[in-house]
């Protein structure tokens, strides 16, 4: 059985044995919603790989306390994933994020693609990282994960093509339907690699400059099946392959 899982900074510096605090909000989560009292095993995480195993002291919706019993720190995978999501409409964008945070992505990068319906105004940039940081972190409750994934600053148009850097070990494989290359046979092509970025285009594909910029970086267009997939679904299959073939799970 996997305990519930919440985040608190204090996992950080915690010891067996020691008190860990949720803050109010996280508190009223745990005794309001999931209706847990003292004594009920709880995991609780730093949310960057320190994960502390206890039981409830005070159950109190406003300050909960965790008496830690095990402390253990998850490390990172070796090669890295960054999903890179155009924006879709209809929240497809958030359903690909979601999914792909529960499947273990590390992190995710925004991306206002030439064909994106939705557009990042200004005024409103700050709002819908808040709204995908949010998605993120639910979902890496959700799935009892140590570490939150970052939701980086968007890019727009062919600044994607700036994410190839093999000498750094990152390389963009941007999923395309004209893809000469399946993910295998891309993997396969790489001679190190620490990151490897994948790029979802919105629902009206990858623009043609956007997808020249990518591949005159080095980037690789690769297809996935013979299907058609949505925005929502593309980026959680991808990662699903990586994490297989670079036994990430």
């Amino acid at each position: 059985m996997t305990y519930p899982l919440f985040y608190s900074p204090q996992v950080t510096k915690a010891a067996v044995n020691s008190l860990v605090t949720l803050d109010t909000a996280t508190s009223g989560h745990a005794i309001r919603s999931q209706r847990l009292k003292a004594n009920d095993a709880v995991l609780v995480s730093d949310g960057v790989g320190a994960l502390a195993e206890g039981t409830i002291e005070l159950a109190d919706a406003q300050h909960t306390t965790v008496r830690v019993q095990h402390v253990a720190v998850q490390q990172p995978p070796r090669v890295r994933v960054n999903l890179v999501q155009a924006l879709a409409k209809g929240d497809r964008d958030l359903l690909a994020v979601e999914m792909a945070t529960e499947l273990g992505v590390d992190t995710v990068t925004p991306w206002q693609a030439q064909r994106s319906i939705v557009r990042i105004r200004s005024d409103r940039a700050e709002k819908m990282l808040g709204k995908w940081q949010a998605k993120v972190r639910a979902a890496a409750q959700q799935s009892r994960r140590a570490i939150i994934p970052t939701v980086h600053e968007p890019l727009a148009g062919s600044q994607v093509a700036n994410l190839h850097n093999p000498m750094q070990g990152h390389h963009v494989f941007v999923l395309h339907e004209d893809g000469a290359s399946n993910i295998t046979a891309a993997v396969e092509t790489l001679s190190q690699a620490n990151t490897v970025h994948i790029v979802v285009g919105p629902e009206g594909g990858v623009a043609p400059e956007e997808l020249r910029a990518i591949e005159d970086a080095g980037g690789i267009a690769v297809k996935i099946g013979t299907n058609i997939l949505r925005a929502s679904t593309a980026g959680p299959v991808a990662l699903t392959l990586l994490n297989q073939l670079f036994e990430r799970w």
